[in-house]
Parts: structure tokens; C-alpha cells; sequence
């Protein structure tokens, strides 16, 4: 009896063997570069905004931003701790923008500058996407065993809720700028005028004194602020000037006391601003 022997075909001979995707590839890696990309550029967007909208140079957020791009392109590689190095960089680069006490002020007053709190919650929103992608491959890969890690079914679901938090939260913080703060000038139980500070402004342009009074100025965020006479102009430039009867102010410096300016005991109007802050005035009304 002659036995036949099966011959293989010519597709099984050409049939390539299933190799796990690229990290790269995968759903989850995709996830990750996108988070990592977007992270960076946004918090190379907050740089050039404290640049030039606030005039302030802070290398720490320029070397943060350039190793979170770094850390985006070496998640493209094939490096095996490269999610590793993610997970870690996103961690440490999130310290930041949530807990520095300028952010943390913020944070609490987004009505007044919503603009750098739009900013600073898209900036933690791709952060924690970043760190929360990295460990959900590193963890999918070791289930996986050599085969390509899929996107977790609650994915969709969780992403648009987290989407859809951030962007609330944005919304929120346009609602409080263009509903009329009452809080900005109050008075003490003896009548003392109160002007608020905010980390670069005066809470309200011009205050009311009655004659004979102080004025009690209040520093609601941790921002240095030194108080001279004096006004900036529209150019831009600071111009010290002691006005007749009014209280002369020394580089008066506030941190985190409060601080009382005064007896004004002469009708008039008077500014001062802050020498560190450019356009930060504040014109007192006495009378």
C-alpha cells in the first residue's frame, strides 16, 4: 500500500509568521504618542504665554516641556523601557502645574484669568492621560503575552467623560469671568476700605477711601508684590511719583500679610502700582 505524503503548499511556506505589532502600532501605543505630543505642546504654549503675555521668564517650564517632547520621541522606538521612562517623566513633569501655589491660586480664582486656567487644566488633563496611558500598556502587555495589547472596552467611554470634565471645567471658568465679582473692595468692621490683589493685578482698578481713612490691601495669592506711587503707563513704563498728600510708599513689600496704606487726610486722587508687575495700577478715589 503506497502512503502519500502531503506535500505543503505553496501558501503555508509563504505564510509569515505573526509577530506582535511595533508598540508603536498598537492602539494603546497610538494613544500614548498622542498624549506625550500634546502634553508637550502645551506646556510649551504656557511658556511662551508667561513670555509674553505676563513678561516673565521661567526656564523650569521650557526644560519641562523639551523633556516631555524628548520622552514623545523615544515612545516612538522600539526601546522596551521606554513606557517605563513615560510613566515616570509624566509623573514628576505633573508636580508642577498642580501644586506650585501660583497654579493652586489659580485654580481657585479661575475668573480671573481664564485664559492661564484653560491653559494650566488642558495641561493636567494630557498629563494624567499620559501617565494613565503608559501604565495601562505596560499593564496590557504583560496580559497580552506576546500578542498585540488592545484598547480596554471602557476606553471610549472613559476618555469622553474625562473630555467632557475638562472642557465643563473651561466652560466654568468663562461663566465666573463674566459674572460681576462683588468681592473685589470690601470694608473692615470700623469702616477700612479693602482692596484685593490677584497674583498680577488689583482686583478693581479704582477704590474709594473716605477721608481720614486707610486702605487695607490684601494679597490674595502667594505672588510678590512691592507698592510704590506711581503709575504704569500705556507704553508700558513705570513712572514713581509722590503725589501731594498722599502717603509715601517705600517699596512697601507684600507676600502674604496684609498691609495698610495710609491715613489719606487730603480729598484727592492718588495711584500707585506695583514695580514688579507691568500695569498693575491702582487709582484711590479720597473723599
Amino acid at each position: 500500500m503506497e502512503i502519500k505524503k502531503r506535500r505543503p503548499e505553496l501558501a503555508d511556506l509563504t505564510d509569515p509568521v505573526r509577530r506582535p505589532s511595533l508598540p508603536t502600532r498598537e492602539p494603546l501605543g497610538k494613544l500614548v504618542r498622542i498624549a506625550f505630543f500634546g502634553y508637550a505642546f502645551l506646556v510649551y504654549v504656557i511658556f511662551f504665554y508667561a513670555l509674553f503675555v505676563a513678561k516673565i521668564f521661567i526656564p523650569p517650564i521650557v526644560i519641562e516641556a523639551s523633556l516631555i517632547l524628548l520622552t514623545a520621541v523615544v515612545l516612538t522606538t522600539r526601546w522596551r523601557y521606554a513606557l517605563y521612562l513615560g510613566a515616570i517623566v509624566a509623573l514628576l513633569t505633573l508636580i508642577d502645574p498642580i501644586f506650585q501655589p501660583h497654579n493652586l491660586y489659580t485654580y481657585a480664582h479661575p475668573g480671573q484669568s481664564n485664559y492661564e486656567f484653560a491653559l494650566l487644566v488642558l495641561i493636567v488633563a494630557f498629563g494624567l492621560v499620559s501617565l494613565a496611558s503608559c501604565i495601562a500598556t505596560i499593564i496590557a502587555r504583560r496580559r497580552a503575552q506576546g500578542t498585540v495589547p488592545v484598547l480596554p472596552r471602557y476606553t471610549a467611554v472613559s476618555l469622553s467623560g474625562f473630555a467632557g470634565l475638562t472642557v465643563g471645567l473651561i466652560l466654568l471658568s468663562i461663566v465666573v469671568t463674566v459674572v460681576p465679582q462683588t468681592s473685589a473692595a470690601t470694608t473692615t468692621q470700623d469702616g477700612q476700605p479693602v482692596i484685593h490683589m490677584t497674583a498680577t493685578t488689583f482686583a478693581q482698578d479704582v477704590v474709594l477711601v473716605p477721608k481720614g481713612k486707610s486702605l487695607l490691601v490684601v494679597n490674595d495669592s502667594s505672588v510678590e508684590h512691592i507698592l510704590q506711587n506711581g503709575a504704569w503707563d500705556a507704553s508700558g513704563s513705570a513712572h514713581s511719583q509722590v503725589e501731594s498728600g498722599a502717603p509715601t510708599l517705600n517699596k512697601v513689600d507684600i507676600i502674604s500679610d496684609p498691609k495698610t496704606i495710609g491715613p489719606f487726610t487730603t480729598a484727592g486722587i492718588y495711584h500707585i502700582y506695583c514695580t514688579i508687575h507691568p500695569g498693575m495700577n491702582l487709582t484711590i478715589v479720597v473723599q
